[in-house]
């Protein structure tokens, strides 16, 4: 078709060029008009529709049906992946863009060509015509009919005719992303001089076209639209349940942690409550000293506040008594204040005498008792008689702390059970006693057996000075509770039964010591 337009175009060119013709030409007989040439643009465009449509259908299928997509990932057809996640993951938005960017490159082609370009194309055609003409003549042995270039070289009429153009398409019931489509076709044909019988049709042809490109065009924009408000709405759903689910495992870890935090608010809490108590406890119990000496003071200032009302009032009438009333308030502003000191005194000794009475009986505990470490109680002891600030109570002090700072109330013996450990080394130092210097293990054994011989003497020997009258002695003063005299009895042995009794003699040293050292804080506290 597009031949036809251009070798008619040529011939009205070369009519309006030519010379006119001597003799006129012989005419070919007369051709019936050919049938409807095939179209190979329209087919062409109708197959990449239909086509892609085709493509993409089974695209957005395999995103619905596992089997399809099983049936595409083993095919792989070309551009799926880029398809296939332009489906699940784009937009309406995307789809317009594209499809104005397609729009703008189409109509920015330019179909209009010059009149040159088209004069070479058509010289070009007719020169190829003109060859398959004369080997068609020459091999059917047809030369009789002149050729093209012969009908040329002959003088023709010169006729004057103003070109026709053809029909343009018209934008009556067009979808408007077509419009520039219509608009590049109507361009082309401006472009195009033509007169022939069947211009109309082309361009009624060419009309229906694109109408019917229209249609497809808005049909597949409805379905579009309606495929994709399905899409939205059940992706909607999806991500409310989603949303929902993520909702309800969010509200139960929210409660998780919010139990678990009351949990450790409460025991932190309780904690502290505990403490609290306790030191209102203590503060209440140091209240209640500080309230006794500040009812005594307050008593005081109120007595002193009425003797003053008193003279105030009667210093008019009293004048003459007013030195004798001035020195008895002095005196008993004296007596007020050694009265307080005498509180204080009274107080801070009963303290002290109380952590004494706390030592004493801690060391005197006896063994089924529970054990106790006299390390606080010694920390009551100090912090009692810091503000009486005596050289001789903070010595003793200073003595006391080391030898009793590490041990409990069964760690120091008491004098039942010492006097039963130095019923037990008796023997051995009866035994020690009958050994020689330098002995042997004869030595040890023969002292052994003159031991078990010897009679243990009943009483006490004030002057005796051998082994049996030491220790007669010595139980003799753990009865009657005379530690230090039986401490320097045991001290005064020696060689091999000084040795043997030296724990024992440690360990009474150490009851002796502390039993002092508390008679020394004791008595000096009553002296003051």
């Amino acid at each position: 078709m597009l031949r036809a337009r251009f070798s008619t175009s040529r011939s009205v060119l070369t009519k309006v060029v030519t010379p006119p013709p001597v003799v006129p030409p012989v005419l070919p007989p007369p051709v019936k008009p050919p049938k409807k040439s095939f179209s190979l643009p329209k087919f062409l465009f109708s197959a990449t529709l239909i086509g892609s449509l085709a493509y993409g259908g089974t695209l957005y299928v395999a995103t619905k049906n596992e089997k399809v997509m099983d049936y595409v990932i083993d095919y792989q057809p070309p551009f799926y992946e880029e398809i296939l996640r332009m489906i699940e993951t784009g937009s309406i938005d995307e789809i317009r863009d594209a499809w104005d960017s397609l729009r703008d490159r189409i109509s920015n082609v330019d179909f209009s060509s010059s009149k040159s370009k088209i004069d070479k194309f058509a010289n070009d055609l007719e020169n190829r015509g003109e060859q398959l003409i004369q080997k068609t003549r020459q091999r059917w042995g047809q030369d009789t009919a002149p050729t093209p270039h012969e009908q040329l070289q002959k003088p023709v009429e010169t006729t004057q005719k103003s070109p026709e153009s053809l029909p343009l398409l018209s934008y009556k019931g067009i979808n408007e992303s077509v419009h520039a489509t219509v608009a590049s076709f109507n361009e082309l044909i401006k472009s195009i001089d033509i007169s022939g019988p069947g211009s109309n049709d082309l361009v009624k042809a060419i009309q229906d076209n694109v109408a019917k490109l229209s249609q497809k065009v808005d049909a597949l924009t409805a379905s579009f639209d309606d495929e994709l408000k399905k899409n939205l709405k059940v992706s909607q759903n999806e991500l409310l349940s989603s949303y929902t689910k993520k909702e309800l495992e969010l509200t139960e870890n929210l409660l998780h942690q919010y139990n678990t935090e009351r949990a450790q608010l409460e025991k932190k809490l309780n904690a502290r409550l505990e403490q609290e108590i306790a030191s209102a406890k203590e503060a209440i119990s140091q209240a209640a000293v500080n309230a006794v000496t500040m009812v005594r003071i307050e008593q005081t200032k109120n007595f002193e506040k009425l003797v003053k009302d008193k003279v105030d009032g009667e210093r008019s009438g009293r004048l003459a008594n007013l030195d004798k009333l001035s020195s008895r308030l002095d005196e008993l502003e004296q007596f007020a204040e050694s009265l307080e000191q005498q509180i204080v005194a009274n107080h801070n000794r009963s303290t002290i005498n109380r952590s004494l009475a706390e030592l004493r009986s801690l060391i005197s505990s006896t063994e089924g008792t529970t054990p106790k470490s006299l390390a606080p109680y010694l920390g009551q002891l100090i912090e009692a008689v810091r503000p009486i600030n005596d050289e001789l109570i903070d010595a003793t002090l200073k003595e006391i702390v080391p030898l009793l700072q590490h041990e409990s109330s069964h760690s120091i013996l008491s004098t039942s059970q010492l006097l039963a450990r130095w019923e037990l080394l008796s023997p051995e130092l009866r035994s020690a006693s009958l050994l020689p210097p330098n002995a042997g293990l004869l030595g040890h054994f023969t002292s052994f057996v003159f031991s078990k011989l010897l009679l243990p003497v009943k009483g006490a020997k004030p002057n005796g000075k051998d082994i049996e009258s030491v220790i007669g002695r010595v139980e003799a003063n753990l009865v009657r509770n005379e530690l230090d005299l039986a401490v320097e009895e045991a001290a005064s042995l020696k060689g091999w039964p000084r040795k043997l009794a030296d724990d024992w003699v440690v360990e009474a040293r150490k009851r002796l010591e502390a039993e002092f050292l508390l008679g020394l804080i004791e008595g000096e506290v009553r002296s003051l």
